[in-house]
């Protein structure tokens, strides 16, 4: 069986940390940024992600990639 991907896409995602709840618990948000070249490779994706992730007013917790893609037989 021949399968067959289109419609690529790929997002990036920065996850920050914001504060800290009254029982001392870590509170976190996340930084989305759709329409990432599906193309990049994992090293440029992280690259970019540490860029973003300095102009943020958080410390960065991870950089996360999250694919997505049709698939059909072909």
């Amino acid at each position: 069986m021949v399968v067959q991907r289109s419609g690529a896409a790929s997002k990036l995602i920065v996850k920050v940390e914001t504060g800290v709840t009254a029982n001392g618990t870590a509170t976190y948000s996340q930084r989305t940024f759709t329409h990432i070249n599906p193309e990049l490779g994992d090293a440029d994706v992280l690259d970019l992600g540490k860029a973003l992730g300095g102009l943020q007013a958080h410390p960065v917790v991870s950089v996360n990639r999250q694919d997505a893609a049709k698939l059909e037989e072909a």
